[in-house]
């Protein structure tokens, strides 16, 4: 059974589950002025995500990077040229448009620059009507799901980015004490992976996703453990959950597998 699937059953169980995760490659960096990586997806196929950061300016209109392409199956590692798309946080996709879209968060919270992920070059920038700091299309819905900067809320925006209703959700309060990264779904559930960080020294440390479904409810909480190491980027690929953390430093794709 695939973890989606085997994650859903659980959750009629249990609101708390737990993932064993499985290292599944070790991503370098292509030049040692890069350091740090922020959001990812993935096509299904291939994981792409903002790897490689230069935090060398004051201005940080300033920083560069770079997007790391990585095939799932042979493992063969891709670098775009230097891209300008600030601090990066989150990654999706969009087939029926096939383009990658990244969310800057910081400093310009309201951008999103779009980038073709056969030849990782930008092919266009918009400003979106609120702060987001994350953002996930769902290829069913026709939608994005979207993470409100500065907030522990989120929303649902059409095909065109504008809210599809008035109201936005709230996260759980249980959440509040992690750090936000990245999001994504399937056809059944939201996906908001945290880094407990602020308490990694403390016993009850743990990293969670945490788990809505298409109404905005409340689902569950997926634990894991990668360690004390910050996740970033989480996807779904065929039915399988995989994250971006760091581990010894470098960005580390890891598969979650639950029972």
């Amino acid at each position: 059974m695939k973890s989606c699937d085997a994650l859903c059953d659980l959750l009629k169980k249990s609101p708390v589950v737990t993932a064993v995760c499985e290292e599944v490659l070790a991503i370098p960096y292509p030049d040692p002025v890069f350091r740090g990586f922020q959001g990812g997806c993935s096509d299904g196929k291939r994981y792409f995500y903002q790897v490689l950061m230069h935090y060398e300016h004051s201005d940080r209109t300033k920083d560069y990077s770079c997007i790391a392409k990585v095939d799932l199956l042979t493992h063969e590692v891709q670098y775009s040229g230097v891209l300008h798309l600030e601090h990066a946080n989150d990654v999706t996709y969009h087939p029926g448009r096939h383009e990658l879209i990244v969310v800057h968060n910081k400093p310009h919270t309201n951008r999103i620059t779009f980038v073709d992920p056969d030849t990782l070059t930008v092919t266009g920038t918009r400003d979106v009507d609120f702060p987001i700091y994350a953002l996930e299309y769902n290829e069913t819905r026709d939608c994005y799901l979207a993470g409100l900067s500065g907030t522990r809320e989120f929303r649902f925006l059409d095909a065109d980015f504008r809210p599809t209703e008035d109201r936005t959700y709230r996260t759980v309060v249980e959440s509040d004490r992690c750090t936000k990264q990245g999001i994504c779904a399937d056809d059944a559930l939201l996906y908001f992976i945290l880094w407990d960080g602020r308490h990694k020294a403390e016993p009850d440390f743990q990293n969670r996703v945490t788990l809505y479904d298409w109404s905005g409810e409340y689902r569950g909480v997926l634990n894991f453990d990668v360690g004390p190491n910050e996740p970033e980027c989480i996807s779904i690929v065929d039915g399988e959950i995989l994250a971006v953390c760091v581990k010894d430093g470098l960005p580390m794709i890891y598969r979650f597998r639950v029972a």
